[in-house]
């Protein structure tokens, strides 16, 4: 077992390589040792900050958390992981993970507290109190291990306990290796060359291997153990698991190649529209003794079709953006669905005469629902319009409703393009549309069905989508509560005056 002096720098360098800010304080909450991930992470130094109250880094209106958490450490409790905002030095404000655990003196009493405050952008470092430095390692999300200079455990916190799922007292005494694949062991013999010359390894990014025979993808950072006389004499490892950090990482790389497409596709439709809008326009300014009778209202005609189109394409951005932000607000009032129908239908019809598409619609009796008139009519309307964007002249659109078991069911059915069926699940994917067959072929930006999508969901109700196959037409279906049913179910809820 190794001596208490190399006990003391091996937990020593451990806190060395955290990239966590490691702070004390005594009951008072006055700081008593600051690392230089808290430098580096609230912009205080050392001689700034030991001795001044912790609340330098505490915004005003989070004051009574300092309270609370000191409550906690004088019974002996701590906070595990609590996420908060703490202050820097310049008044920015950074997001935090924060876990309080008491110190204890010999005799048990508590005299003080340890905090660990992350951000992954920190570094750890040493503390000198071994006791502080057990307290420390101890509340670490990460897995933090020591080793020998042949690779022999010698300490396992329960980060590394919850990682590999082997306990202290299986992990302590084996080989490093245990958790190191058969096609990685090369590593190993590395990361030990490296640390016997003094020098570290910085977050490096690999797979390990877990009790079960399981795989996970780790950040790594090994840094040599020294003696009291400057001699290497082991090494501490700090393993992060990333495996949520490179979904993220893959969640974002993919946001930002739908970002781009999307531009790219705004850009596009927003330049036809405008072309036409200031083509139209300076005909009608150059040439305004010529632009008179039907050329004139040809060109006015051009001007408001195109200039909607525009005002559609900005306002269906603008909801998107409400609704991602949760600005957008319901004024629901009770809705006669034949109406919102009828509406509907007036408004998409001269672009389906154009075409050549029949518009049918079949509303079974006078269904109601609660609603917001305006944004119910934006669904239906963009429901409409996608189906005559997508059916050919001669083809047929249909529109019907009808009330069952208090739900009402609006079904907008054409005899367009239709959508394969591998394709079926990302129809109300906010930017996707099918990149293959012709569908790509039309206009859009991709946000009209996932804009549906929410302001239906927005009224507590569901939307799907049905669909034999390219060639063969698609179905879309808007399920809301009846007004009647929304009624009764208040009622019911109501409680009843005594």
């Amino acid at each position: 077992m190794p001596n208490r002096d190399d006990f003391e720098a091996r937990l020593a360098a451990i806190v060395a390589s955290s990239d966590d800010a490691i702070i004390s304080k005594d009951l008072s909450g006055t700081i008593i040792t600051w690392n230089r991930a808290a430098e580096q992470m609230f912009g205080y130094t050392a001689a700034d900050a030991i001795g001044q109250s912790i609340s330098i880094i505490i915004p005003d209106e989070r004051r009574t958390e300092e309270d609370y958490v000191l409550a906690q450490v004088k019974t002996g409790l701590g906070v595990d992981h609590y996420e908060t905002i703490r202050r820097r030095k310049d008044g920015t404000l950074v997001n935090v993970s924060l876990t309080v655990s008491p110190i204890l003196d010999r005799a048990g009493t508590v005299v003080g507290a340890s905090k660990v405050v992350r951000d992954i952008t920190a570094t750890k470092r040493m503390e000198r109190e071994a006791f502080r430095l057990a307290a420390i390692v101890e509340s670490s999300d990460d897995a933090v291990v020591s080793k020998d200079l042949d690779g022999v455990i010698q300490t396992w916190n329960r980060g590394a306990e919850r990682l590999f799922g082997y306990t202290a007292d299986e992990a302590i005494g084996r080989s490093i290796r245990i958790v190191i694949p058969a096609d990685r062991m090369s590593e190993e013999d590395e990361v030990l060359s490296r640390i016997r010359s003094g020098r570290s390894v910085e977050h490096f990014e690999t797979i390990r291997r877990r009790k079960d025979g399981t795989l996970v993808d780790i950040s790594l950072t090994v840094s040599p153990i020294r003696s009291y006389g400057g001699e290497v004499v082991g090494a501490s490892k700090i393993a992060r698991d990333i495996t949520e950090q490179k979904r993220l990482r893959a969640i974002a790389d993919e946001a930002s190649r739908l970002k781009d497409e999307f531009l790219a596709v705004l850009s596009h439709e927003l330049r036809t529209p405008l072309n036409t809008v200031l083509g139209y326009t300076r005909m009608l300014k150059r040439e305004d003794k010529r632009m008179v009778g039907e050329l004139r209202d040809r060109a006015l005609d051009a001007l408001e079709r195109n200039a909607e189109s525009l005002s559609r394409l900005v306002n269906d951005v603008l909801d998107t953006s409400r609704i991602v932000t949760g600005k957008l607000r319901l004024a629901l009032e009770s809705c006669s669905v034949n109406s919102i129908v009828a509406d509907a239908v007036d408004t998409v019809r001269p672009a389906a005469d154009a075409k050549g598409i029949a518009v049918h619609a079949d509303v079974e009796g006078t269904p109601t629902v609660m609603a917001d008139r305006d944004r119910l009519q934006q669904v239906i309307w963009n429901l409409m319009s996608n189906a005559i964007k997508f059916t050919s002249a001669g083809g047929i659109v249909t529109i019907g409703a009808r009330k069952q078991n208090g739900t009402v069911y609006i079904t907008v059915k054409d005899t367009g393009i239709g959508i394969a069926q591998e394709h079926l699940p990302f129809v109300f994917q906010r930017f996707w549309q099918a990149h293959t067959g012709a569908s790509r072929e039309f206009a859009g930006l991709g946000i009209g069905l996932a804009l549906a999508r929410h302001l239906v969901e927005l009224h507590g109700g569901s939307i799907r989508v049905e669909s034999q196959g390219v060639g063969r037409g698609s179905e879309f279906t808007v399920a809301l509560p009846s007004a009647s049913t929304l009624l009764a179910r208040e009622r019911h809820l109501r409680p009843v005056a005594k």
